[in-house]
């Protein structure tokens, strides 16, 4: 018995030094938060591809290819609490697919062909976004939380172009359908700044603002990624968040291969509705 008191004295006294599993911030548990929702889109996209012979002019794939300027997809972010405080790991996915096509009032170059006036021409902008960072709180306090994040977004870009007859290569002319199509996928390093605001126990604003930008020999260009989300939780672990969240990607130039060199404008941004949970 003696020994069986003593024991469960040592446990009670390391549990005591034990910091908590899980910690609140406001009147929910922090440890894991999960946005998931359908947000819809404003879309810009103009890109260019120069091949050998030096000539791109850059097209608005919205107006030229009658690409959709509004969509709606799925979004996704998170949050992983890995110490008792401070430090976190941050998660987000988009992917967003557009297809489209007319008959093209003129020619146009993209990389080393010609596509012929007055044919039709279907085109594809596809884009998808993966995000992973680490964030710590350098302000901590109960109602507020004010971190610093690094981490990268594994982007991928893709353009496909496919004309229906009337095309020229470096050949010559091309007989039936042709496709020509470029894409990059990197993964692009990004700083940020995060503030989470318990406004009431269970209503909470956040905000995040990321960005990138990188001048070297094969990539000019940056990308900013922007959103502030108001959350409120009905429960300690479901709840309801309303969200805006940008997109905007600017390269001047970017190697796609030993041939090509490619320039993206691309923006996107668009109201969200989320499911929250909270662990």
């Amino acid at each position: 018995m003696k020994a069986l008191l003593s024991s469960l004295g040592l446990g009670l006294f390391l549990l005591g030094l034990t910091p908590p599993a899980r910690a609140d911030f406001g009147g929910v548990p922090n440890r894991i938060w999960v946005e998931l929702g359908g947000s819809t889109n404003d879309l810009s996209t103009t890109a260019a591809l120069t091949g050998q012979a030096g000539v791109g002019a850059s097209l608005d794939f919205e107006d030229v290819f009658d690409l959709d300027e509004t969509k709606e997809t799925f979004r996704g972010f998170g949050t992983w609490r890995i110490s008792a405080e401070r430090r976190y790991i941050d998660f987000g996915f988009v992917s967003i697919n557009r297809s489209g096509g007319k008959i093209i009032n003129e020619d146009f170059n993209w990389g080393d062909y010609t596509f012929a006036g007055g044919a039709r021409v279907d085109a594809t902008f596809n884009t998808r976004f993966i995000y992973a960072a680490f964030r710590y709180d350098f302000l901590h306090e109960d109602k507020v939380h004010i971190a610093g994040s690094a981490g990268a977004s594994v982007t991928t870009l893709k353009a496909e172009l496919t004309g229906h007859g009337d095309v020229t290569g470096p050949g010559g002319p091309i007989s039936g359908d042709f496709t020509a199509d470029s894409s990059i996928t990197a993964p692009v390093p990004m700083v940020g700044l995060n503030i989470d605001w318990a406004i009431t126990n269970r209503l909470f604003m956040r905000l995040y603002s990321r960005f990138f930008w990188l001048n070297i020999s094969s990539i000019d260009g940056s990308m900013k990624e922007n959103g502030i989300h108001l959350d409120w939780l009905f429960t300690r672990h479901f709840g309801l968040g309303l969200g805006f969240d940008r997109n905007s990607i600017k390269i001047k130039e970017v190697e796609i291969n030993q041939d090509d060199k490619a320039r993206f404008d691309y923006d996107v941004s668009g109201l969200a509705l989320y499911l929250n949970l909270a662990f």
